[in-house]
């Protein structure tokens, strides 16, 4: 498998690392960054050792050929990565993206779902939108759990993660110590918190076939107390949800606590014919998505053409 890395931040070298264990071949990567674009990949901090071809470079356009799988790291909204998606699929590149909102576009941007789709087909590729949420802990995992059961009556999937041990760039997008009134104003604007709520309430309810009247999703502020590690009174972090409506009645909802100080796990209830409770000791993000992107390759490319979703691979449905 010869790929590249198309946004060459921190997502996208832990991708290039984690492909390259994997044994495939990086053959570049793609960057908007005057600091990158021009050098060879093996000369950056991590890389010199990893066996990366003297000819891997960064450059500023897809100027690659002979290549399996673009991983595409650059935005969590589809409207905003379109450009370099087109420039993947018209090219004749498989993509494997980490934007959020392409796990399941219908739900968003119906419109460009079927724009994406009719062009992947006409140019013979597959586009694949995951990574470890959503595509992975809060959707399909929980659709894996559910293979026990014949019979779902509901799923609840929950993921929390202090977000002391996050990256800065995450911190600031859920609004870290930062007061009140001010991530009130900004937040699902500058401050997006997380992204994908609907996106891993539709992948269930895809894989499980049910009919849903309504998705709903939001955020809520945690408020740091007197006894917190962040000042009294300021942001802590966001708690998040994300709601399927079934026959007037919530069959599937799935949580992020996101703060600081919050206890690291995940937890999965089915409630079935066999009903299941799962639970970890927490997963962590940044790799997490890494992984899940580069495992997901092969069947990227060995699917039809056209965008297919993560429900579309699992074999429980």
């Amino acid at each position: 498998m010869r790929v590249v890395i198309y946004g060459f931040g921190q997502i996208g070298r832990l991708i290039a690392k984690s492909a390259i264990k994997k044994g495939f071949e990086v053959v570049g990567a793609v960057d908007v960054n005057p600091e990158l674009v021009g050098k060879k990949i093996h000369q950056l901090d991590g890389f010199d050792e990893l066996g990366i071809s003297s000819e891997a470079a960064i450059k500023d356009s897809l100027d690659f050929e002979d290549v399996d799988v673009v991983f595409l790291t650059t935005g969590s909204f589809v409207p905003d990565i379109l450009p370099e998606l087109k420039e993947c699929i018209e090219s004749g590149f498989d993509v494997v993206s980490s934007c959020e909102t392409l796990s399941y576009p219908e739900f968003r941007y119906p419109e460009l779902a079927r724009e994406i789709n009719q062009l992947a087909i006409e140019n013979n590729v597959s586009v694949l939108g995951a990574g470890i949420n959503p595509g992975f802990l809060l959707d399909l995992l929980p659709a894996v759990l559910s293979a026990t059961s014949v019979e779902v009556k509901k799923i609840r999937a929950v993921r929390s993660a202090d977000a002391l041990k996050r990256r800065s760039s995450f911190q600031k997008k859920i609004g870290l110590g930062m007061e009140v009134n001010e991530v009130q104003k900004k937040l699902g604007k500058e401050l997006t918190g997380h992204v994908g709520y609907g996106e891993s309430v539709c992948l269930i309810a895809d894989a499980l076939n049910f009919t849903l009247e309504d998705v709903e999703e939001g955020q809520e502020i945690v408020v740091a107390k007197d006894d917190c590690i962040v000042e009294a009174g300021k942001v802590l972090g966001l708690i998040g949800f994300g709601s399927g409506i079934k026959n007037g009645e919530e069959v599937i909802r799935v949580e992020f606590h996101a703060y600081a100080g919050a206890e690291e796990y995940e937890e999965v209830v089915i409630e079935g014919d066999n009903p299941v409770v799962w639970r970890s000791s927490g997963t962590k993000g940044d790799i997490g998505t890494a992984n899940v992107l580069v495992n997901l390759a092969k069947s990227v490319v060995n699917s039809e053409p056209g965008l297919i979703k993560i429900s579309d691979i699992i074999p429980f449905r």
